[in-house]
């Protein structure tokens, strides 16, 4: 038996789920309302072509000024809010919050705004933070986060 990676309890029954983009291994309880990929029963072994991590071929996150592009983009175009947000099949108002980035929208509203609107509202992690991602397999270090006050690293 495995220890759940959320509670700590003895499972069982072992689900493989993901949480922002990270796979755990947990008990019934904690998967519950949780995007399960895999469920291991006692005693079985885990189909390895599915456990493998698919290549990420660049990690992206959401830039900074989001909530302005998105705006300038839907202005530059002419639409109002509404008409957008009926286009992408989405509320009003959750436009709104994006735009006035008091909400980060999920992947899914991105892809369509990305795709509405045609700009781009993730850029990948090593221009976020102006330097190279540390690769796969190597323990970060403090190094990797630190920027000297005359900022260099």
């Amino acid at each position: 038996m495995a220890d759940c990676e959320i509670c700590g309890r003895d499972a069982a029954t072992q689900h493989i789920i993901e949480i922002e983009g990270a796979q755990m291994s947990v008990c019934a309880n904690c998967a519950k309302g949780k995007k399960v990929l895999e469920k291991i029963e006692p005693h079985s072994e885990p189909d390895k072509r599915q456990r493998q991590a698919k290549p990420a071929a660049e990690e992206r996150e959401l830039v900074d000024d989001y909530g302005t592009r998105i705006r300038h983009a839907r202005e530059g175009m002419g639409l109002s809010l509404k008409v957008v947000a009926e286009k992408i099949s989405e509320k009003e108002s959750t436009l709104l919050r994006v735009e006035e980035e008091k909400m980060r929208p999920n992947d899914a509203l991105m892809k369509k705004l990305e795709k509405e609107l045609g700009i781009r509202l993730t850029e990948s992690i090593a221009q976020a933070s102006g330097r190279m991602p540390v690769s796969r397999g190597e323990p970060i270090t403090l190094g990797d986060a630190v920027i000297r006050k005359d900022g260099k690293r």
